[in-house]
């Protein structure tokens, strides 16, 4: 299954930014091609994080409850951004 960093319009790799407590979080977006799916995944290993807020992204909902929440809102919010910058409206039930 290949995956590929998706592109903002102007070329650049596309990321969205979340509030974390003191901080903010920077997600890089990448789209692996599951026969006819997207399937959109959110990167915290990125340069405008610091080492500790890399490893957010690391192992889903490993380590304690501080890093479950953050992986939380990196899902919660940055899914919701992220599908918000790539221009898709999922209808929400």
């Amino acid at each position: 299954m290949p995956i590929e960093e998706v592109r903002a319009a102007d070329g650049r790799p596309l990321s969205v930014t979340i509030p974390l407590p003191g901080r903010p979080l920077t997600l890089a977006v990448w789209r692996a091609r599951i026969g006819r799916v997207n399937l959109y995944l959110l990167d915290a290993n990125v340069a405008a994080n610091s080492p500790a807020d890399r490893g957010i992204t690391a192992q889903l909902y490993g380590g304690d409850r501080e890093t479950r929440l953050q992986q939380e809102m990196a899902l919660g919010i940055g899914g919701w951004r992220a599908l918000a910058a790539l221009g898709l409206r999922p209808p929400v039930c």
